[in-house]
């Protein structure tokens, strides 16, 4: 069959070379390197410097041009072999080639989906979140029965009433005190205040789902979610669902550097209140300047704010404003010790908004006044924010009465993690893929087994060329190590000086021992050991906690820490002075024993037993056994392959040549011709599916 390629660059198809080839690579996995996920890409290719190519690079040759292509993004691009879609992906501008001062070619490449995810995270935070605001939660959620320290919250002033909607949990994790059920110790776990005492030594912490969903609120990428038929889910499944993110972002005191008796934990004291351009009703003046809660500045434009308070309460100098960006978490604004006087209506000059060196910007701002220690009530009637346009029109919006309130803000304690590192550390702890399928823009998240089951078998023995292959061993690595950051716990090192190694780590190798080299797997988690408390006699309580203090007793940080949250019940053994006889607990383990959070067997901290349902036996074992087998090989050989074989394959499918079965390691074809390298790995066995209950 003739074999034609159409390349479509922002919906504009393109003129190529004729002799010109274009080569992808495709691959999902290498051997060569476990801790890669890879996506389609190709080499760089040329096009011509025609009219049509001219015109949608706008003359990138020509420097002087306003306005010009912006090479420094990528643009939406697709591949089609005859007319058939092939991939969907982004093209990135390399440069222009040019003769006799004329441009004569246009250097690409193209990078298949979802290669473009590092783009549009860069390098925020993922307390930049700001759908997480909405698990917010005032003092009331702490202290209660049914609040967040008992069994869990939804949100605000909401009790949990099941694990799918526990968003919010404060979990016995202790960062600075430690207690017992011994009764010779003074910090008795059963007589503890919470109100008083406890409160300063733990931390919340949020379900990891709903960090995920923010990741796609924040910015438009949709995940799979739910089981598609055989395409299994990793972010909905029953495992992932009993995942949490401890809120622990620094280790220092929340109490004043004053302070003899510094405080840690959680900062109840502070009054706040937050509100952005949706919590504003335009009241009078020159016109609604807002466009969908937002305020759009075209260049050469300046906007003016100001927030107007007027508060019944008595006057104090203690109220403290801060504005910052959404869209970019930027802080444009900050002002500490503000005089608010009772009564009298006050104007705060807040910023001044241009679009800085773009054509134009959007702001998305968010007002927070904080009013620590006192609670304040600001008045409906003259609560309002004023927008003067270039100083020349006035635009004022008003809102209603509201107080500052003991009100725990999420974002303030998410720990500092990039959101594209905090993804990179689950697929590397999971062993997860990304792939998206034609005509839908969902990525695909699965484990590396799931994946593997849904390949399809292709028989290519007529497309080989029997002239030459080569076969190789599979893996120059004798050694795999898999391990967290370096731990940084109390308990966790103990046990480095009892056991002499680390808990939660894994060193797996070949059970011979051959020439090769070693390989490191980290994940940017921390990982502690946990305490099963005993009482006065030495028996088990099944009150399991955490103790996140150093070799010295004293508050540590280390990296982010996920864990199994456990409601655990306490009825024989209660907790603090009020009695609770349930709470939220870390654990290791999942509450039906079959996941671990360790990289190998080790010990339950609520069984006592050993747990073999490792994340390596789970996630790593099919793919590091066959990789490691013995008669296992790696053959590449090229093939000419019809179009109908290159506009269906996926990489999870198998290989058949000559009746014997290969999983592709990866393939690099050229489009133009079929002209594929292929590099293959002999099938010793069949995957099945992960457990992900």
């Amino acid at each position: 069959m003739k074999r034609e390629v159409q390349l479509y660059i922002q919906d504009t198809r393109v003129d190529l070379f004729q002799d010109e080839s274009i080569s992808i690579t495709d691959s999902i996995q290498n051997v060569s390197d476990i801790s890669k996920v890879f996506t389609p890409f190709s080499k760089q290719f040329n096009l011509p410097a025609s009219s049509v190519n001219n015109k949608l690079f706008k003359h990138y040759y020509n420097f002087d041009i306003q306005n010009g292509f912006d090479a420094r993004f990528r643009v939406d691009a697709r591949i089609e072999i005859n007319h058939v879609p092939f991939r969907s992906g982004q093209i990135r501008l390399e440069g222009v080639s040019m003769k006799d001062d004329l441009p004569h070619t246009y250097k690409v490449v193209f990078f298949g989906k979802p290669s473009d995810i590092k783009d549009i995270f860069g390098d925020e935070e993922i307390n930049s979140l700001n759908s997480l605001s909405a698990y917010d939660f005032s003092y009331a959620d702490v202290q209660n029965t049914g609040g967040a320290f008992n069994t869990g919250i939804q949100s605000n002033l909401t009790a949990a009433t099941n694990l799918q909607n526990r968003n919010v949990v404060i979990p016995a994790i202790f960062v600075k005190d430690y207690y017992t059920y011994d009764t010779n110790s003074t910090n008795k776990l059963s007589n503890v205040s919470f109100n008083n005492v406890l409160k300063f030594n733990l931390k919340p912490a949020i379900k990891l789902k709903r960090i995920i969903e923010g990741i796609q609120t924040q910015y438009g990428v949709t995940f799979n979610m739910a089981d598609e038929g055989s395409i299994k889910t990793f972010f909905g499944s029953d495992m992932f669902e009993e995942l949490y993110l401890w809120l622990h972002r620094e280790k220092s005191p929340i109490t004043d550097i004053e302070d003899v008796n510094p405080l840690f934990g959680m900062d109840l004291e502070k009054k706040g209140k937050k509100l952005t351009f949706a919590d504003f009703t335009y009241n009078s003046g020159d016109g609604d300047v807002l466009t969908n809660n937002t305020l759009i500045v075209d260049r050469g434009d300046s906007y003016n704010l100001r927030i107007s308070l007027n508060s019944s309460s008595a006057t104090s100098s203690d109220t403290e404003v801060i504005v910052k960006d959404r869209l970019t978490n930027e802080i444009l604004y900050h002002r500490e010790n503000i005089t608010i006087t009772q009564n009298v209506n006050q104007t705060i000059p807040l910023t001044d908004l241009t679009s800085g060196a773009l054509a134009q910007r959007t702001y998305d701002l968010e007002i927070r006044i904080n009013t620590k220690p006192f609670q304040k009530n600001f008045n409906a009637l003259t609560t309002g924010l004023n927008i003067n346009k270039n100083a020349t029109t006035t635009h004022l919006y008003s809102y209603s009465s509201f107080n500052t309130a003991s009100i725990l803000f999420i974002q303030d304690y998410v720990p500092k993690i990039k959101v594209l590192d905090l993804l990179t550390g689950l697929f590397k702890m999971f062993n997860l893929v990304a792939y998206t399928k034609k005509g839908s823009s969902t990525i695909y998240v699965q484990t590396f087994d799931d994946y593997m089951t849904l390949g399809t078998t292709r028989d290519i023995t007529e497309y080989v060329d029997i002239t030459q292959s080569t076969i190789d061993r599979p893996v120059p690595y004798n050694r795999v190590n898999f391990k967290f950051s370096d731990p940084v716990t109390q308990t966790s090192l103990r046990f480095v000086n009892n056991f002499s190694q680390v808990f939660g780590d894994l060193n797996y190798s070949a059970p011979e021992k051959y020439d090769g080299q070693e390989f490191n797997q980290e994940v940017p988690f921390e990982k502690t050991v946990l305490i099963n408390l005993k009482d006065n006699g030495g028996d088990i309580t099944n009150n399991v906690i955490g103790w996140w203090v150093d070799a010295d007793s004293k508050t540590a940080l280390g990296k982010p820490y996920i864990f199994f949250n456990r409601v655990i019940d306490a009825t024989n053994y209660p907790v603090t002075s009020t009695h609770y006889t349930a709470y939220n607990a870390p654990s290791n383990v999942s509450s039906d024993g079959n996941h671990t959070l360790n990289f190998g067997a080790e010990y339950d901290e609520f069984t006592k037993n050993i747990n073999t349902n490792s994340l390596f036996s789970r996630f790593y074992q099919q793919y590091i056994v066959q990789t490691f087998n013995q008669n296992g090989r790696i053959i590449k050989v090229t093939a000419n392959l019809p179009v109908s074989f290159v506009l269906n394959y996926t990489v999870n499918d198998i290989i058949v040549i000559n009746a014997q079965e290969y999983y592709i390691n990866s393939i690099q074809t050229d489009l133009t011709t079929g002209k594929s390298q292929l590099e293959l790995i002999v099938k010793k066995a069949t995957y099945t599916n992960s457990v992900l209950t």
